[in-house]
């Protein structure tokens, strides 16, 4: 199998969708030898926050000389970023080697009347073996969606789970509380396996807390009594945990909350290092580490003079921190957004909060996806908030009449959905 049968076999399989529930997987991984478990892995459920939390971990344990391994989805600029071992994505002719690997045992399994295994089970499964065999030290593993049913939760003894902020999405299928969501959530929980949750998660407290109580597992909570914010702005984030200083360039106030659980997830991660004979992490190793973490399409600021900045926001929480850094940094200035988003997201919702900042908004629809929500339908929404409103036939389209309108002083911000924002500004 080359590059190019790799990419077709995955998008035939794309067309399954996305289906929860873990037998397929476990029964796949079974059958190639269950390299989840030979793996130390660090797994991560929530609504939001989940990439940026990971991003700290992986950078602190880079810093202290390790291995890791990095599962992520949505992608923003490629296919192959899934695969990540100290930021270097798999290459592409690893890539189809272990796809074709893995489509003979799903041929076995289609033979014997196992059908439907989707492409997210597959690049699951291919996550694990390509980690397993390039020995990374730990791999950092992000549910899909929710977590009880989710792909990746079939590793027995993860070396600690995170709970980061629950919020309202995926509510069709994960459910339309946030005590229903949040009981999805809690399912990659293991028995005595320790679980760091997000400090502001109140809402959702109730379930994690009896969940945990299941699991026998007390909860670490970042305590935000030891937390003091230093500085805020467009550069970096400064703030003082437990009597030591940080300064973090991932921006925003919920990315210093996404810090300090990644502080708590590391000296759990220390602790398995301790017990297993390994190098310790330092203090160095976590100041230095949090401080060169990255994560792209974060609130990720491109261009100054005008400002440009794209933000994967696609949900109302998401939409609620980016309000935040807006109305905080911009407040004086003309602001031209770019929005593109999914029809099964709350759009409507995300556009009555952000829209009514903008003097001028370009819509597209989302390209290369069937859940995009079109443009003219988009464009209707809009109008009822701001009434200088373009259709761009692409992102691209919309970036060159975004920058040949805005001044010096303006703010051009693309949003709206992971999908389509990586082709803004590079």
């Amino acid at each position: 199998m080359n590059k190019e049968e790799a990419v077709k076999y995955i998008e035939e399989r794309n067309k399954l969708g996305s289906v929860l529930g873990l037998e397929h997987i476990k029964e796949l991984l079974f059958r190639l030898g269950e390299p989840q478990n030979q793996c130390k892995v660090v797994h991560i459920a929530g609504t939001n926050g989940k990439g940026s939390i990971l991003a700290f971990i992986d950078s602190v344990l880079q810093d202290a000389g390790y291995r890791v391994g990095r599962y992520i989805s949505p992608t923003i600029f490629c296919y192959f970023e899934r695969f990540q071992i100290n930021d270097t994505y798999i290459q592409e002719r690893e890539f189809a080697g272990y796809l074709s690997r893995i489509r003979d045992v799903v041929e076995e399994m289609e033979a014997e009347g196992i059908q439907g295994v989707t492409a997210f089970e597959i690049e699951t499964a291919l996550a694990f073996l390509y980690f397993y065999d390039q020995k990374v030290d730990y791999v950092l593993l992000e549910t899909g969606m929710g977590g009880r049913l989710d792909a990746t939760n079939v590793v027995d003894k993860p070396v600690c789970t995170i709970l980061a902020s629950i919020s309202l999405d995926h509510m069709k299928i994960l459910g339309d509380t946030i005590p229903a969501i949040a009981y999805e959530k809690t399912g990659i929980l293991r028995d005595e396996v320790p679980c760091v949750v997000y400090p502001l998660n109140e809402k959702a407290m109730p379930v994690i807390e009896e969940q945990c109580s299941l699991h026998n597992i007390t909860p670490i909570i970042p305590d935000l009594r030891q937390l003091v914010i230093r500085n805020e702005d467009l550069y970096s984030e400064e703030f003082d945990y437990k009597n030591v200083n940080y300064n973090i360039q991932i921006l925003g106030t919920h990315q210093i909350y996404n810090a300090i659980t990644g502080i708590e997830a590391i000296n759990i991660i220390n602790l398995d290092l301790i017990k297993n004979h390994k190098k310790a992490l330092k203090k160095v190793n976590c100041i230095k580490g949090l401080h060169n973490a990255t994560w792209r399409g974060r609130f990720e600021v491109l261009e100054r003079n005008p400002y440009v900045i794209r933000d994967g926001a696609h949900n109302y929480d998401g939409a609620q921190r980016l309000y935040e850094q807006m109305t905080k940094h911009f407040t004086n200035r003309r602001i031209i957004y770019i929005i593109g988003v999914l029809g099964d997201k709350e759009h409507y919702a995300m556009l009555s909060l952000l829209v009514p900042l903008a003097w001028k908004v370009y819509v597209i629809t989302v390209p290369d996806n069937p859940r995009a929500l079109p443009a003219t339908q988009l464009a209707e929404e809009v109008r009822e908030f701001c009434n200088q409103v373009e259709i761009a036939d692409s992102p691209e389209q919309a970036y060159q009449q975004a920058r040949a309108q805005a001044g010096q002083e303006d703010v051009i911000l693309a949003f709206g959905s992971l999908y389509y924002i990586g082709r803004i500004g590079d």
